[in-house]
């Protein structure tokens, strides 16, 4: 319990962005991108504290915090410096991450990224994950100490789903519902960016896709299946034996994907529209966002008439063709 207090304690000497008044809606943006999870889909495989050794079936203490993972990109979870990197038959490839008088140790990666004494924001990436050193499989062990001494890693997560919690309860409050949408496109318009430099389609185009079919991350294909796009199961999906969700939808009890993260969701889109359905999309430019919206309406991507027009006012209000810029 002791710790619960330390955390949120030292959490405030975590050195923050500059910000303004509290009340206003950069702050809250501020505060909500100064902390990032470390995986982009958390699933705990083992807690910290006593448990059946896997290697030799007896109880010991594990000193760390197990997550789920496959060649997934590692990330900072606050501001801060790298303080070690190296190699051991125990760790692996391990990052050591210091965030004011805490160390958070990143363990059995397949590759380091990050560079010794570099200076990171929340998010960046560190590593990626892997099975190097004493491990049964591959997954992302974390370790933390607080001034040297072992805490559990757990409370850390719990530390970041607060504070991003507090920020979207606040940017919801007074009108700032629009500031939450702010967060939403800065959260994927890198990846939007890369899948344009990838295959060529507008950042802008996904990015209002994905706003628009998932409103702006709230609906429940989003929440609970990851889909961001309203993708559908096709029957090559179901063929493969991939995992789907039933939802009532132009028809009842329609089949649409389920993905292990948002990112997968991202890529998926983009492969569909990469195909031969949608070759018409092909022939604009990266910067044609227009027109690659009415391409992908008339290839029958979407049946609402407004489609386009949905997709275009999110556009302009919230100048997304900056990023088909960025992109080019």
């Amino acid at each position: 319990m002791k710790y619960f207090f330390v955390l949120v304690f030292s959490l405030i000497l975590i050195p923050l962005p500059v910000i303004c008044q509290e009340n206003s809606r950069d702050y809250w943006i501020d505060r909500y991108l100064s902390v990032s999870y470390p995986l982009d889909h958390i699933k705990i495989n083992s807690t910290f504290g006593m448990r059946r050794d896997p290697f030799t079936g007896k109880s010991a203490r594990h000193n760390g915090l197990d997550l789920h993972a496959r060649n997934a990109d590692v990330m900072a979870m606050f501001d801060g410096t790298v303080e070690k990197i190296g190699s051991d038959s125990r760790s692996g490839n391990y990052v050591v991450l210091r965030h004011g008088s805490y160390l958070v140790s990143y363990c059995h990666l397949s590759r380091v990224i990050a560079v010794e004494n570099e200076s990171l924001l929340a998010g960046d990436v560190v590593g990626i994950t892997g099975s190097t050193g004493r491990s049964t499989g591959e997954h992302l062990h974390i370790t933390c100490r607080y001034n040297g001494e072992l805490m559990d890693p757990y409370l850390l997560l719990k530390a970041i789903r607060n504070i991003r919690k507090e920020c979207a309860d606040a940017l919801k409050k007074d009108g700032l519902t629009d500031s939450a949408r702010h967060v939403f496109i800065e959260k994927y318009a890198a990846a939007a960016m890369e899948e344009q430099k990838r295959y060529g389609i507008p950042a802008s185009v996904t990015l209002a896709q994905m706003a628009l079919e998932s409103n702006w991350g709230q609906s429940r294909l989003a929440v609970h299946d990851n889909n961001y796009f309203g993708i559908k199961a096709s029957a090559r999906w179901l063929a493969e034996g991939r995992p789907y969700s039933v939802y009532d939808d132009d028809r009842k009890n329609e089949k649409f994907c389920v993905f292990e993260d948002v990112f997968e969701s991202i890529e998926y889109h983009s492969e569909i529209l990469m195909g031969d359905r949608y070759r018409r999309c092909r022939q604009y430019g990266e910067d044609d966002w227009f027109n690659w919206l009415l391409a992908i309406k008339e290839c029958g991507y979407a049946t609402s008439d407004t489609y386009v027009r949905e997709c275009s006012k999110i556009i302009r209000r919230y100048d997304l063709p900056r990023y088909d810029r960025m992109g080019l």
